[in-house]
């Protein structure tokens, strides 16, 4: 879709140099969700349609290096989107996968 807007005055609007905007336009580096969310007011698109590309790019992205891991990543999702929190919580204390915070505590106690 032609906007109208040059690169160089979405560069500008999106707070970014040109040079960065050119290499997130042609796929040499990532949008974030942010600036994605900018792009579809600026360009006054539905923001659930841009995020839904967003979104797609990064589980492409994702799928590229371990396919099989993030279809059951999203499957986990789905089977539990409504207990989500307390379906992905990481064992705690004594276990490698405990928190950040859990293991500075363990430390300030020492």
């Amino acid at each position: 879709m032609y906007s109208g807007i040059t690169q160089v005055e979405m560069a500008r609007m999106l707070f970014m140099s040109e040079t960065k905007y050119c290499r997130k336009e042609n796929g040499k580096a990532q949008i974030d969700r942010n600036e994605a969310v900018k792009m579809a007011k600026i360009l006054d698109i539905n923001e659930n349609a841009i995020l839904k590309y967003w979104m797609a790019d990064h589980l492409y992205e994702l799928m590229k290096n371990n396919k099989e891991l993030v279809y059951e990543a999203l499957k986990l999702v789905e089977s539990n989107f409504d207990n989500y929190e307390n379906c992905v919580k990481l064992p705690s204390k004594n276990n490698s996968f405990s928190s950040l915070e859990e293991r500075l505590k363990r430390r300030k106690k020492k």
